[in-house]
């Protein structure tokens, strides 16, 4: 079932409160959740709630702390197991939300090549 608009906030805003801790208290925080939960999306339906989350963290405009863990963890992850199912979404987002393709230059190379040619296309990189 599709998480609720209230706990993807519940997600987002735990998500920004861990990656603004100082390291050393991230490893004892009960809010590791809000990490992990990124981590391999098992299902369409969970990297669909991946995706909620990710564009509501984003729309919150976090410090750049945040936004760069959202795309090396996060957004990475999606697009490593699930690009195929996203990249038109994420094509889209890229071009109509500056921040989002902003946010597609801390993503490394994953995903299938067809997708991660169509990644570097969307963040504007010329190759």
């Amino acid at each position: 079932m599709a998480l609720t608009n209230a706990q993807v906030d519940e997600w987002a805003t735990a998500f920004i409160q861990y990656q603004q801790l100082p390291q050393k208290e991230q490893q004892s925080s009960e809010q590791f959740w809000a990490t992990e939960r990124f981590m391999c999306p098992a299902d369409a339906e969970h990297a669909e709630d991946c995706w909620r989350v990710i564009l509501e963290v984003l729309s919150r405009k976090p410090p750049q702390r945040v936004i760069g863990m959202l795309a090396a963890g996060a957004l990475e992850d999606l697009i490593d197991d699930w690009g195929a199912l996203f990249i038109d979404r994420v094509e889209l987002e890229a071009r109509r939300n500056p921040a989002f393709r902003h946010l597609l230059g801390g993503v490394w190379e994953s995903g299938p090549p067809e997708v991660w040619a169509r990644v570097k296309n969307a963040r504007g990189e010329v190759w």
